[in-house]
Order: C-alpha cells, then sequence, then structure tokens
C-alpha cells in the first residue's frame, strides 16, 4: 500500500505576522532618510562651530591685548591748557596706575579727579593710541578778588575761589562783599553787573561793592562812585554813567530807570 505524499509548509506565527504587519514597506527608506539628514546636521553643525572658532579666536586673543596685557598700557600723560596748574598735579590728580592697559583706562573718573583741582573749570580725558591718555584742561579765569588775610583770594565769573595770590593781578577787580562765594546772592549779583558792563565801563571800574544783591555799586579808581543797584537795564545804566562820568560830581545814582541822580 502506497503512501501518498504530501508537502507542507510553515505558517507565519502570529508575532511574525504582527511585526510584518507594523512595519510598512516605506518605514525602511524613511528611517535611512532620517539618519542622512542627522548626519548631515552633524557635518553642518561641525563647520558652523570650525567657522565660529575661527571668530572666537582671533576676538579673544585681541580682548587679551587691549584688556590684560601690557602691550597697550599707558606709557604716557600728555596735560594740555595749563597754566596755573603743573602737568605734575594733573598727572598725580588723574591718578593712572603704571601698566594700566589703555582700553581699562576710566576717562570718567580721570575727568571727576582731575575737576576737584580747584583752578580747573573744565577737563576732557582721551584715549591716544597706542599707549597717551590726553587730559585737556581749561582753567578758571580770575575776574575778581578779595582780600583777606592770607592774601587775595581769585574768584571767576561764577563766585568760585581757586587760588590766593600776594596782591591784586592787573586786570582783576577788586570785589568787597561780605560772605563772598558761589552760593551768595550778593557775591552773584556784583560780579553779574561787572561781567555786563560794556568795556569802555568795565575798564574805568577798580572796586564793586555791595551789601545786597540790589545795591550794587562801582568805585573807579579816583574815588567817583556809582550806585547801581541790581543787576539789570545794563545798556540805560552803563549809557547814562558813561554821560555822568563826564559831569562834575563824585556819587551818580543810577539804580532806578529813568532817573539820575548826580552829587
Amino acid at each position: 500500500m502506497t503512501t501518498p505524499h504530501t508537502t507542507s509548509s510553515a505558517l507565519p506565527s502570529s508575532k511574525a505576522r504582527r511585526r510584518s504587519a507594523a512595519v510598512p514597506p516605506e518605514v525602511p527608506r524613511l528611517a535611512a532618510r532620517a539618519k542622512a539628514q542627522r548626519s548631515v546636521r552633524r557635518r553642518r553643525f561641525a563647520r558652523w562651530g570650525g567657522q565660529g572658532l575661527l571668530v572666537l579666536l582671533p576676538l579673544a586673543a585681541l580682548a587679551w591685548v587691549l584688556l590684560a596685557s601690557t602691550w597697550l598700557s599707558v606709557d604716557r600723560v600728555e596735560v594740555f591748557g595749563t597754566a596755573r596748574l603743573t602737568v605734575a598735579q594733573v598727572t598725580a590728580a588723574a591718578g593712572i596706575a603704571a601698566d594700566t592697559p589703555l582700553a581699562r583706562v576710566d576717562l570718567d573718573r580721570i575727568e571727576a579727579a582731575v575737576g576737584r583741582l580747584a583752578p580747573v573749570a573744565a577737563v576732557e580725558a582721551h584715549r591716544s593710541w597706542p599707549g597717551s591718555v590726553r587730559v585737556e584742561v581749561t582753567e578758571r579765569t580770575p575776574v575778581a578778588g578779595v582780600p583777606g588775610p592770607g592774601g587775595v583770594t581769585l574768584l571767576d565769573g561764577s563766585g568760585v575761589g581757586f587760588a590766593t595770590e600776594p596782591t591784586l593781578p592787573t586786570g582783576v577787580v577788586r570785589l568787597e562783599v561780605d560772605a563772598p562765594g558761589p552760593a551768595d546772592p550778593t557775591t552773584r549779583a556784583a560780579l553779574q553787573v561787572y561781567l555786563e558792563l560794556p568795556p569802555a565801563l568795565q575798564e574805568q571800574v577798580q572796586r564793586v561793592r555791595a551789601g545786597s544783591a540790589s545795591s550794587v555799586v562801582l568805585v573807579l579808581p579816583d574815588g567817583r562812585e556809582v550806585v547801581w543797584g541790581a543787576p539789570g537795564d545794563t545798556a540805560t545804566k552803563a549809557s547814562a554813567t558813561l554821560a555822568l562820568l563826564a559831569m562834575p560830581g563824585t556819587v551818580f545814582d543810577v539804580s532806578a530807570p529813568g532817573v539820575v541822580v548826580r552829587r
């Protein structure tokens, strides 16, 4: 009896069927594409990183040269505009430490420090590469002098006292007020009157006396007095004064606009 031959094939397991059904044919292709894209991004990031280093390294080197090394440090302080002050006084006030990198010099601090010197009205500090600091000083101009036990204190146009001289310098008017200083209204009024005078009258005034801000008196070398009063109406008062000085008299009162008194 012949036994018939039978053929059989193994059926896929249920797990294999599920895996085959869960992974569509296009998934491997998408995975390969994603891998390629990641590789491109990594190469791009590496290239950008290299380019960034090429930029950052020179910048870091430049920053070190400017801010930390002594290659571009201060080797000279140049001072301009001084007459009463010396270069040494200004340099000492600036206080720039040796080997300070020029880029790290605090110009605002220098201006503030030098500006505290009494004769200084204004100051500007600048860097001058490769190793200099320029300090440009504007000194106060003496306008009036106030005599005292130690000599004559010089005042600028705003009433700031900044120096002392043994005698009153030529071209500086003598100021006679009770409390000279920039905060004193009487001082400010007396200086305002004097500075606003036309040259033809100003050059004749030897002393300016004031008991208050509204009672300014101009005294000439020969002792004649002009009672000016408060600041203001300069053109009218000056014109009247110049006319009166050609007349006899020792006191000329122009303090009231439109009213002139001569005695």
